[in-house]
């Protein structure tokens, strides 16, 4: 930890008092994207004051103000900071630390921003004139689209994990609006995010990814991009009910949980006949296969139906390297 860090770390270690007016802080959301509109909803279905709402263009925030009759639109953030004693700020990540220098920060107010690998401290300079500040972000992938009502809404959060970095007097406001979403929290410090974001992007950026891999492969056989995803989405769906029912382990099913050895060579040599198809690089296809079976195979023992024997032939066919005939 660098000098500027480990100041930043020692002022927030200091506990300041917030001062709210009321039972509940006053907030406002600058950003009203998707995931500053889905906040700005749940917070005021809850009860939460929500005072103003900030964007870079008026249209989407006077549509959400027109629904929270409390929260009046504003075009300026310096506005909405003033009127606020929590901000949320749901901006772009690279636009946190110059959104943050610009506005007016004050002792007794708080800040947090809404980014899943951004460290709090990229808000420290609001810390430099005594507020608080932290990150809540959902553990969610949230859509554009705008809401057709509160409880749409509220039912996207209720079980999703909030994951908080803040000093313990903005933790227990962070967890305390977890709770009204009927939520869980996981508490992060810095040196935490990375991991925390990677398992996000492996969970919901990369199982894009692998779908449309998998939906390129149907084009083999005349079905179009939608179609495929239309087959295989049922499939994705079962699996996701199994991991919630019965765990990781006794989820994985195929070749590798059956001891298949014959089916994992087949289908590497599927794949090595792809070379030739322009709309799959079978390579990275072949590198992609071989890495999350060698990843599945601790899975595959876990589960308990195949042999060690087994599990050496299954570790040989996907560490073999194709040899073209």
């Amino acid at each position: 930890m660098d000098g500027r860090a480990a100041a930043e770390s020692r002022e927030q270690s200091q506990p300041s008092p917030l001062k709210f007016a009321g039972p509940l802080p006053r907030i406002s959301v600058v950003g009203v994207g998707a995931v500053g509109t889905t906040l700005a909803c749940a917070l005021a279905a809850r009860g939460y004051p929500v005072v103003a709402l900030a964007g870079r263009t008026s249209t989407r925030a006077t549509w959400l103000a027109e629904r929270l009759p409390s929260a009046p639109a504003v075009v300026s953030p310096v506005e909405a900071v003033s009127l606020a004693e929590l901000v949320i700020l749901a901006v772009p990540d690279d636009a946190l630390a110059s959104v943050v220098a610009e506005l007016p920060w004050s002792a007794g107010q708080a800040v947090v921003h809404c980014s899943g690998a951004t460290p709090a401290r990229v808000l420290a300079a609001a810390g430099e004139h005594g507020a608080l500040y932290g990150s809540f972000h959902p553990l969610l992938s949230i859509p554009r689209l705008l809401p057709s009502s509160a409880e749409e809404v509220l039912a996207r959060l209720e079980g999703c994990t909030f994951a908080i970095e803040a000093p313990s007097p903005l933790a227990a406001v962070l967890k305390d609006m977890a709770s009204a979403f009927q939520a869980r929290v996981v508490i992060l410090e810095e040196r935490d995010r990375v991991s925390y974001h990677l398992a996000a992007v492996l969970t919901a950026n990369y199982t894009v990814t692998l779908l449309a891999a998998a939906t390129d492969l149907w084009a083999g056989f005349g079905a179009t991009r939608e179609e495929a995803l239309t087959a295989l989405l049922p499939l994705l769906r079962s699996t996701l009910a199994n991991l919630a029912q019965v765990g990781l382990a006794q989820s994985l099913t195929g070749p590798l949980s059956r001891g298949d050895v014959g089916t994992v060579l087949a289908h590497l040599a599927s794949i090595a006949d792809q070379k030739n198809n322009p709309h799959i690089n079978a390579g990275l296809l072949d590198e992609l296969y071989r890495t999350l079976g060698l990843l599945s195979l601790p899975l595959a023992r876990a589960k308990g139906r195949v042999t060690e024997e087994q599990l050496a032939a299954l570790e040989g066919a996907l560490k073999a390297q194709h040899q073209p005939s």
